[in-house]
């Protein structure tokens, strides 16, 4: 197994977060005319640019490695007990929430206190104004996209791919992989403590156990139950 060098692991890091991020701010606009809110634009970035620009360069490292497939550049390939994986997960959920929960204040102070300059519909968490329609919409796609497909071929990017191949930075390797794959999320730049405190047990305990199921499974329940929670805005 290659390992990269300190500098390509951080630029294999950030720089899909930007092309998202590019994707985002250029189809906002365009989705606000057609009277969707905002998050619809971040859902297209993703099936648009995140999920084939991982996908791509999965395919291009396959290529130099010669493995049979993407799946096979998996490091972490341990398969912890049933019931262990259970707990881990459930646990990792649990810190995760209450992470959540703890800083929601903090993140609603660092949102009000962005520049004038970035545009209000950058925070993407205003669903005032538009019809029930579109909101349903918006809420099955991030249920889909952001519960089930982004989580799982983000987690076998950084931390199938990139976290075995960061034995250049040690011990450090799992916090910067958790604090880098965090600043990947440009578009969330207002809860990025909740972000790195919420991933680095999530992890640590793939790095330790090298199952990287755990982070798979944390990462999708997590995602899921979030969207799941959205769509008591349609309640409103």
């Amino acid at each position: 197994m290659e390992q990269l060098s300190k500098l390509r692991s951080v630029v294999y890091h950030l720089y899909p977060g930007i092309l998202i991020l590019l994707g985002f701010i250029g189809l906002t606009p365009l989705v606000i005319r057609y009277g969707y809110p905002p998050q619809l634009s971040l859902l297209l970035a993703i099936i648009l640019i995140a999920v084939p620009v991982l996908a791509v360069h999965l395919v291009m490292v396959k290529k130099k490695e010669n493995t049979s497939g993407i799946l096979q550049l998996n490091g972490y390939k341990n398969r912890l007990p049933a019931g262990k994986l259970i707990l881990y997960v459930t646990a990792l959920l649990v810190i995760a929430f209450v992470i959540w929960g703890l800083t929601q204040q903090l993140n609603k102070s660092i949102t009000n206190k962005l520049p004038g300059w970035v545009p209000a519909w950058f925070t993407m968490q205003d669903f005032n104004g538009y019809s029930k329609s579109s909101i349903l919409t918006t809420l099955v796609f991030n249920l889909v996209l952001n519960g089930l497909l982004a989580p799982f071929v983000e987690e076998l990017y950084f931390r199938g791919y990139l976290l075995p191949r960061m034995a250049k930075w040690g011990k450090w390797a799992f916090v910067l992989n958790a604090v880098l794959f965090s600043v990947y999320h440009f578009w969330q730049p207002y809860i990025y403590l909740t972000l790195i405190l919420s991933l680095l047990p999530m992890t640590y305990v793939v790095w330790k156990t090298r199952d990287l199921r755990v982070g798979i499974l944390t990462h999708c329940f997590l995602n899921i139950i979030g969207a799941l929670l959205t769509f008591g805005l349609l309640a409103k």
